[in-house]
């Protein structure tokens, strides 16, 4: 069996446009890219630099904030009312020393005092309101692009996810979500902060033009290390999301495949790994802090060092009678007051620059062209029994220079039970691929009912093909969930009929919650012939007119999947059936055998026939050519019902 896995995966997602395969009139490569295009597109590995990124980054913060703008304009109005508080209340405080301390007026304090108390609770009351639009804001934004990211992935073909890693995804999904969620937060009090500093500068040159210029000759300082930090730390970041998802990325593959990992004593081997992802995370981290240590005295120095000057020269001026103490005490709140926005400067200049990141990391998902889409104007399927046509078909998977089909040229009439048989690497697998559209050929056609199922939408294509492959992937939820994946209002009958006829409904009602037992993660709770017979029910109870088993019932023993086969027979009158196997009794079943090898059609015969003609069909399927009544023993012993596991 072909094996049509993961090549080399990598990080960053490709761009091919969705026209990808097709092929001209003539037979010729299309104008759209081929599936390798996909996997050289994938080599590109640094999404965290250059300007051109920095502008993808923008943009795609731009449009998260489509439809959320007048939240965000209430929270930065509120901040602004804040803003305009805090900059009142110390001029307030010097009138009040000036005029109601040292000028022994009690009435006009009074007065101050209240306006202060009124002012600070107007400010708090607009920076309560900030925080709720911030929240309200940032978090539907959250919401909206991990709906809009899990929708995309849903939609793009097999070939990008063959080659694009899985821990990159969920990276992209979490950390790199909350990076923007973070960003959109804080936008509104970054700007009420720089709104501040630029008010501040201004009162303070106002009130005292030499204080004011002592006071403020800082920011230069302040606005040169700010670029020079920004600069700095951008590469580091992009490397520390990269870790970030190749770490999760172990740790994904190591929880999946666990049971391999417990087989083979493989722990020492992935603790190693988990354990050098780790360090990469830490050794990216320690860059940052590091740059981080670098530049952040200075952005924390500067304003101590401004306070210490305006109190020495401010002082001095109070001696010489030049200046009020109340003045003096209303520059310390102001600076007291833009303490804390100078300060955040290194905060805020890292975050934009993980959002800047995140934001290129999730846009190239987002506007990734999958290379399979559905037409602009889908053709109608006609009425029919699943005839289907390869014609000269041409195949190879992304990444790999050998073709996995050679010219294929095979037709399968409508109703007619067909059976694939060859070596491994032989197509067959591939063929059930491209019949349900996972991959498109790069040459030549595939054609349902004598229409190209290019034409088709993927909706209707679906409907009318079903594949069970061997990896039977079960959701982790009951049983009867599990059936109803592809036909979510089927009725309980409707269920239990096509269990039945996989052979699953004797064991599921034997389980203690029977069809509303939990199979568990990937369906583990299961046996793997349980769990490819609860997938083969899926597959039947979604009425597809072709359905394709791709060696579905190989975890069953030989007794049990001719009871499968025989009970497909029921409702194969009126639909086509592709059955991959390499058992002889099963494959005898078919009213017609077809011998891959190499990616082309070696020989087309009932099963005796090429028993008797071919010396490559009788290799292929080695010593399992005794007969139709061979009973070998399979993975789940004697009638292949025996020591059912229970769910839970």
């Amino acid at each position: 069996m072909s094996n049509p896995g993961p090549q080399a995966r990598h990080e960053d997602t490709p761009d091919t446009g969705p026209d990808a395969g097709r092929t001209g009139a003539d037979g010729s490569p299309g104008d759209g890219v081929a599936p390798d295009a996909v996997h050289a597109a994938a080599e590109r590995t640094d999404t965290s630099g250059g300007p051109g990124g920095d502008r993808a980054g923008w943009q795609f913060l731009v449009r998260s904030m489509r439809g959320h703008w007048w939240v965000e304009g209430a929270s930065l109005a509120s901040a602004l009312v804040w803003t305009a508080c805090v900059v009142t209340v110390p001029d307030l405080i010097g009138r009040a020393v000036n005029v109601g301390l040292l000028g022994h007026h009690q009435g006009e304090l009074l007065v101050l005092g209240a306006v202060i108390a009124a002012v600070g609770a107007l400010g708090a009351l607009a920076a309560g309101l900030r925080r709720y639009c911030n929240g309200l804001a940032s978090r539907s934004v959250e919401r909206e692009l991990r709906s809009l990211l899990f929708t995309r992935l849903l939609g793009f073909d097999v070939g990008y996810h063959d080659q694009v890693n899985r821990g990159q995804l969920l990276s992209r999904a979490t950390s790199d979500l909350f990076q923007v969620q973070t960003l959109v937060s804080a936008g509104p009090a970054w700007i009420a902060n720089t709104v501040t500093i630029v008010a501040v500068a201004v009162v303070l040159i106002v009130i005292d033009p030499l204080l004011g210029l002592v006071a403020l000759c800082g920011l230069p300082i302040v606005g040169l290390t700010s670029k020079k930090y920004a600069t700095t730390v951008r590469p580091a970041l992009g490397k520390l999301q990269r870790a970030r998802g190749n770490l999760a990325g172990v740790v994904e593959e190591t929880v999946s495949g666990i049971r391999a990992v417990k087989g083979f004593g493989a722990e020492p081997v992935l603790e190693q790994r988990l354990g050098d992802q780790a360090d990469e995370v830490r050794t990216q981290s320690l860059a940052i802090v590091d740059t981080r240590g670098h530049y952040n005295p200075m952005l924390n120095v500067v304003p101590m060092l401004e306070l210490a000057a305006v109190n020495w020269l401010g002082g001095y001026l109070i001696i010489h009678h030049e200046l009020t103490v109340g003045t003096l005490l209303a520059f310390n709140a102001y600076l007291a007051v833009v303490t804390g926005p100078l300060q955040s400067i290194g905060w805020f200049i890292v975050q934009v620059q993980r959002a800047l990141v995140s934001a290129q990391r999730l846009d190239a998902v987002t506007s990734y062209r999958p290379a399979i889409t559905d037409p602009e104007q889908p053709r109608e399927l006609p009425p029919g029994r699943g005839s289907i046509h390869f014609d000269s078909v041409d195949f190879s998977y992304p990444g790999t220079s050998e073709p996995a089909l050679r010219g294929l040229d095979l037709e399968i009439t409508g109703g007619e039970v067909v059976a694939l048989v060859g070596p491994t690497g032989s197509g067959k697998t591939t063929v059930a691929s491209l019949i349900a559209r996972l991959y498109d050929p790069q040459r030549g056609t595939v054609r349902l009912e004598g229409v190209d199922i290019r034409d088709l939408a993927a909706r209707e294509l679906r409907e009318a093909v079903g594949v069970v492959f061997e990896d039977s992937f079960l959701f982790d939820d009951t049983v009867a969930t599990n059936l109803r994946v592809g036909q979510p209002s089927a009725p309980d009958r409707a269920l239990h009929d096509a269990a039945r006829l996989a052979q699953a409904d004797g064991f599921v009602s034997r389980l203690e919650h029977g069809y509303d037992a939990p199979v568990g993660e990937r369906g583990l709770a299961l046996s793997g012939g349980q769990r490819q017979r609860v997938a083969l029910a899926r597959g039947i109870l979604a009425t597809p007119r072709v359905i394709v088993l791709d060696d579905a019932t190989s975890a069953v023993d030989a007794a049990k999947e001719r009871e499968i086969i025989s009970g497909l027979e029921e409702v194969s009158d009126d639909r086509t059936m592709i059955i991959i196997s390499h058992r002889a009794a099963t494959v005898a079943m078919a009213d017609r055998v077809v011998l891959l090898d190499g990616g082309r059609v070696a020989a087309v015969g009932t099963h005796d026939e090429l028993m008797a003609s071919s010396a490559r069909y009788r290799e292929v399927l080695g010593g399992d050519t005794a007969g139709t009544e061979d009973g070998a023993a399979g993975t789940e012993g004697g009638a292949g019902d025996a020591g059912v596991r229970r769910c839970g």
